[in-house]
């Protein structure tokens, strides 16, 4: 297939070298300001990738800062940037796409879809591209620049797949299935934006180690600050997630047998404490941080993660108190009002969201 990939992360790099890995032909959007962190590869001719403990060098330098170049010709639009993004790059994108395109939001789900179509209204586009999302980055991995290295220590085994319009989810899951095999079919936007485990698992624990950041120079939240009392918030929300997708008629999965099923723990591991499953897993333990109060564990998951759930939950009458306290304790230690800027039902459109 021709793919464009929107984004220049860690996920995004991936999965450019993922799908040229897999014979497809790829292009990737980069913005002028960052586009100097792909030199090292330049220089290259590409990166060193690191599959699931298989190494091979891929040729990869298909990279621009020219949006209409990257999206002209594209099936698939591989959108992976961050959920606080999405308005941006729809803006910069909405020229160039076209009603035979798909973009698929290869992010943790926010909603990504409605996001587009409204900025799609107000900037008067008459084109309507097939919309599809995810509810995790199909990929557990780190890129470091200065040597053009991609280590991918997992590829996500189950992933909630589901598009705006129910008229194409057939088609787009057999399309997207040809790349991401472990893509399980959906039905609703909703189920799988709360199979989205970032909101349930970031911003709580790192809201009770906030002094612990402040004092480190070194913190890694799943390996030291998941602890055996932390893990008690975690909990409170993941029982407010799981009542509301019951309201909505679908049992959630929890957050220990989602990450289990996705690869990240171990199944044999089942009966351990989750904390202790996150304190050691292979996948989790190695990633670092944040070094910092102000981050997106905070930021992103509670603005575009646990203020959507909480608006959601006044809408159809659940009852989400840990949640709403966590959006109020942020709000006072970042100082800014997060049920003001976040995401919500009202601000997507009650009439797109498919409650009725």
């Amino acid at each position: 297939m021709k793919i464009a990939i929107v984004g220049s992360g860690n996920g995004a790099v991936t999965a450019a070298l993922d799908m040229v890995n897999k014979g497809h032909e790829v292009k990737l959007y980069c913005r002028n300001q960052s586009i100097h962190k792909f030199d090292k590869a330049m220089e290259r001719g590409g990166f060193d990738f690191k599959n699931e403990g298989s190494e091979q060098f891929v040729p990869f330098t298909n990279v621009s800062d020219d949006m209409e170049y990257v999206l002209e010709g594209a099936e698939v639009i591989q959108v992976i940037i961050p959920s606080s993004f999405i308005e941006h790059y729809a803006q910069t994108m909405a020229p160039f796409v076209t009603d035979k395109q798909l973009i698929l939001f290869n992010i943790a789900a926010a909603m990504g879809s409605i996001r587009f179509i409204n900025v799609l209204e107000d900037m008067h586009i008459d084109v309507m591209p097939k919309f599809a999302e995810v509810n995790t980055l199909t990929y557990g991995t780190r890129v470091n620049f200065n040597t053009a290295e991609v280590n991918l220590s997992l590829n996500v085994r189950k992933v909630h797949f589901t598009t705006y319009d129910a008229e194409y989810l057939s088609d787009s899951f057999k399309l997207i299935e040809k790349l991401y095999p472990y893509i399980v079919k959906e039905e609703s936007l909703w189920k799988t934006n709360l199979e989205n485990g970032n909101p349930e698992v970031h911003p709580g624990p790192t809201l009770l180690n906030v002094g612990r950041i402040d004092y480190a120079d070194d913190f890694s939240l799943y390996k030291e600050g998941i602890t055996k009392h932390t893990i008690k918030l975690l909990h409170a929300v993941e029982l407010e997630r799981l009542a509301l997708g019951r309201k909505l008629g679908f049992e959630l999965n929890t957050a220990k047998g989602a990450r289990i099923e996705r690869g990240y723990l171990s199944q044999e591991d089942e009966d351990e404490p989750l904390n202790r499953l996150f304190n050691t897993s292979p996948v989790f333990s190695q990633i670092n941080g944040p070094n910092e109060v102000k981050n997106r564990y905070l930021t992103e998951d509670i603005a575009f993660g646990l203020v959507l759930w909480s608006s959601l939950g006044r809408l159809i009458d659940v009852s989400t108190p840990n949640i709403d306290a966590i959006i109020v304790l942020a709000s006072t230690i970042l100082e800014r009002d997060f049920f003001e800027e976040g995401l919500t039902v009202e601000e997507l459109g009650v009439d797109k969201l498919g409650l009725d």
